[in-house]
């Protein structure tokens, strides 16, 4: 079931390995952030019906990594829609030359096939559809192209895998993770105004979501010792 966050967005809280999947309404533009494994397509399709869209009525897929838990779930997509797909160049340049390892998908005993990234983001980056902005925060640390996405009109930051609730963060012991990058990018988050985060699993924080990134870059900084 999709929560109403803010005016147009709303988010699904995960289901065992699922990623959170976030949906913006932006008239002609419907867009899917995450896309969770593939496994629950059918009640993410119903859940998407009850709040007027559709899977085959999504037009932009923007993934905060391409980790099999957040990109499984355009493997059912593609089967009747063509969404453009967006990835930050660090993963996506890989996906576009045939390199699916960086997806984790056999380490997880699945199969992802070859697919086309056409919208290959960069920092800074500013995504507009319709009246819906959001600015590209490269993040690197749980993955090497993980991103953040900053609506600044609604003090709202998708976090991905970078930042938790509960002063928590993404585990950096994948291949491309790193401490000391994703210690760089909490202290990034932390030093930027914002009331709302919406993560990549687990609750969405609804208040005071700068505190939170506080606390979560100080308890890496301390864990990691960097």
């Amino acid at each position: 079931m999709f929560e109403l966050i803010a005016e147009s967005i709303f988010m699904k809280t995960s289901r065992s390995f699922d990623s959170n999947i976030v949906y913006i309404d932006a008239n002609e533009n419907q867009i899917l952030i995450d896309t969770g494994t593939g496994l629950f397509a059918e009640e993410l399709d119903k859940d998407l019906q009850n709040v007027g869209s559709s899977l085959s009525k999504i037009t932009d897929v923007i993934l905060t990594h391409s980790h099999i838990d957040h990109i499984g779930g355009l493997v059912p997509m593609l089967e009747n829609n063509s969404p453009r797909i967006h990835l930050h160049k660090e993963e996506a340049n890989l996906i576009n030359a045939g390199d699916m390892s960086g997806t984790l998908a056999d380490t997880f005993g699945a199969q992802l096939p070859d697919m086309k990234i056409e919208g290959i983001l960069e920092e800074g980056q500013i995504l507009v559809f319709g009246d819906i902005m959001m600015r590209v925060l490269h993040t690197p640390g749980h993955s090497s192209g993980s991103v953040c996405l900053h609506l600044e009109e609604q003090e709202l930051i998708v976090t991905g895998d970078t930042l938790f609730a509960g002063g928590s963060f993404g585990r950096v012991d994948f291949p491309n993770g790193s401490a000391r990058l994703i210690v760089d990018s909490l202290k990034r988050l932390s030093q930027i105004d914002f009331e709302i985060a919406l993560p990549g699993h687990n609750q969405s924080i609804k208040h005071n979501a700068k505190r939170s990134a506080e606390i979560s870059y100080q308890t890496a900084k301390n864990w990691f010792n960097v």
